[in-house]
């Protein structure tokens, strides 16, 4: 294995899920102790990229202006179709880790699908808006550039209702206040981003993909953050 300040790391995509019927409210699950990457933290749901979210990105487009926000401060071998696999991955993984499916109306499952039929659902991304971006520091076994992606809880279904988790990545799940979300186990990147969406709810600017969002990362060995 590459020495961890030279793992290069891997694409990988994030939901927020927002209840905002009442008081603002966030889909949040825990990671189960059995896992390497921040075990027992709060987290929101999401993974890396895999070569079908590529794939399925091509006839699936998103909003010029969301496109634009995800090919900021990205190296040329960037594609619109791998801004648009990043946010099929935030909806594939989210549906794998909570059961939820954000797609097109006509293709609503009657009842849940299992989590291996990832495959056979018409996830819908045209409703996810990027709100953040981080890389993971250097020094760590894994590293991840991932994108944070928001999205109105209207839009998925089963409504609110939460099942069981259904694989083990979660040995909890629930939806959040922003106060309660302060008393939880959260890694400071969590923190950040949370900081960063409750800014855009309470201003009313969540939903606006053409606004500039926060890139967290570190650079000659400092932490730094810019707009982009």
């Amino acid at each position: 294995m590459a020495p961890a300040a030279r793992i290069r790391p891997r694409d990988a995509a994030t939901l927020i899920v927002l209840d905002l019927d009442a008081e603002p409210r966030i889909l949040m699950g825990r990671r189960a102790m059995s896992h390497v990457f921040m075990p027992g933290r709060y987290v929101f749901p999401g993974g890396r990229v895999e070569p079908d979210d590529l794939r399925r990105a091509r006839s699936l487009p998103l909003a010029e202006a969301a496109l634009e926000r995800l090919a900021a401060r990205t190296t040329a071998r960037h594609r619109p179709h791998h801004g648009a696999a990043l946010a099929i991955a935030a909806l594939r993984e989210t549906f794998e880790e909570t059961g939820l499916v954000l797609c097109a109306p006509a293709e609503a499952p009657a009842s849940a699908p299992a989590p291996h039929a990832a495959g056979a659902i018409a996830f819908e991304p045209r409703h996810l808006v990027p709100v953040a971006r981080a890389i993971t520091p250097t020094g760590l076994s894994r590293r991840f550039d991932t994108r944070f992606f928001a999205v109105s809880a209207r839009h998925v279904s089963p409504a609110l209702s939460l099942p069981a988790p259904p694989t083990d990545e979660f040995d909890a799940l629930g939806w959040f206040t922003f106060e309660e979300i302060a008393g939880l186990d959260c890694a400071r990147i969590t923190r950040l981003v949370i900081s960063e969406i409750e800014t855009r709810v309470r201003d009313g600017s969540w939903q606006d993909p053409s606004l500039s969002i926060p890139f967290w990362r570190t650079r000659q060995g400092r932490h730094v953050c810019e707009r982009i």
